[in-house]
């Protein structure tokens, strides 16, 4: 028992440590008492840092970057138009097109920086299919940033992580078998359901603040729940049911239904905004996409939005 309170001793001091630097901060989005332990500043930096690396690998990958004016265009005014009626309009905000057909994504980094994949309008595969439906996923990213959702979430996840990483190493050095199977099953059961949870809890309310978003820059709101209707046509298993708990996304279906429950508010937003824009232009009518992957690079469609 010495041992192990030798072992936990300075685990929890950082710990405590660690809690007492996460400073409490108003959230931008709800004016609410958050915990996060990077300031805005350090947000912005640490977003710079991930695009940087973010871009590096892409380039490994010959993945186009800002090459289609036309496309490049489009993302920067969408995103310049729902940035102006944000709650935090002062941000590095940077929107990056990506003329990879063939990945259907869209995320946002810490502090403001937005990269959109040319296959979110994929005609086969795509999540989108009109200006207004890329809207409706620009703001979401939007929304993202706006919460902060990736540094809260990082700032939640340090105290736990300490104290099962420190409790693990005890376990190994004492050779206690038992209390390592029983800490692996903690870790899973805590990234399963309490970390998944707050990221299913952050994707509900990017859906909800970007579609307000939208609406207040001129976008149709009705376009945000019939991305997720789209998909929610698609057929599961049984066994990708029972999974879906453990996913960092809520189900399409849930994510359409929530977005209907505020849609009525969205649209007397739509409805007051200085300027309704023509969103109903269909995607598929741009130009021929430039700078496109050679067949040789292209890789298996794969679909997130973040």
């Amino acid at each position: 028992m010495k041992r192990l309170q030798s072992l936990l001793g300075p685990i929890l001091a950082a710990a405590g440590l660690a809690l007492a630097s996460g400073c409490a901060t108003v959230d931008f989005v709800t004016g609410q008492e958050v915990q996060n332990m990077y300031s805005i500043d350090e947000e912005i930096q640490l977003g710079r840092e991930f695009y940087v690396e973010t871009v590096k690998e892409l380039k490994k990958e010959k993945a186009p970057i800002d090459q289609d004016p036309v496309r490049v265009k489009l993302v920067r005014e969408l995103t310049d138009h729902i940035v102006a009626v944000a709650d935090a309009t002062n941000l590095d905000y940077k929107a990056t097109f990506v003329g990879d057909p063939d990945f259907v994504n869209a995320y946002a980094l810490p502090g403001g920086n937005i990269l959109i994949f040319e296959g979110l309008w994929n005609p086969e595969e795509g999540l989108v299919e009109t200006v207004d439906e890329l809207a409706a996923v620009v703001a979401h990213e939007i929304a993202h940033v706006n919460c902060r959702h990736s540094t809260e979430a990082m700032t939640r996840e340090m105290l736990p992580n300490l104290l099962l990483a420190g409790a693990a190493i005890w376990a190994e050095i004492e050779e206690e078998e038992d209390a390592q199977l029983i800490l692996a099953g903690a870790m899973i059961a805590y990234e399963g359901f309490i970390v998944t949870k707050y990221s299913r809890a952050d994707e509900l309310e990017a859906d909800r603040v970007g579609m307000l978003y939208m609406a207040k820059a001129g976008y149709d709101p009705a376009a945000a729940p019939r991305v997720w209707e789209r998909l929610a046509g698609a057929s599961d298993s049984q066994l990708e049911k029972v999974l879906s708990i453990f996913s960092t996304h809520p189900r399409d279906f849930k994510r359409a239904k929530e977005l209907r429950k505020h849609l009525p508010e969205a649209q007397a937003l739509y409805a007051a905004a200085p300027v309704q824009r023509d969103g109903s232009k269909k995607l598929a009518d741009l130009p021929p996409l430039q700078n496109k992957k050679s067949p040789a690079q292209k890789s298996k469609t794969k679909k997130s939005v973040s």
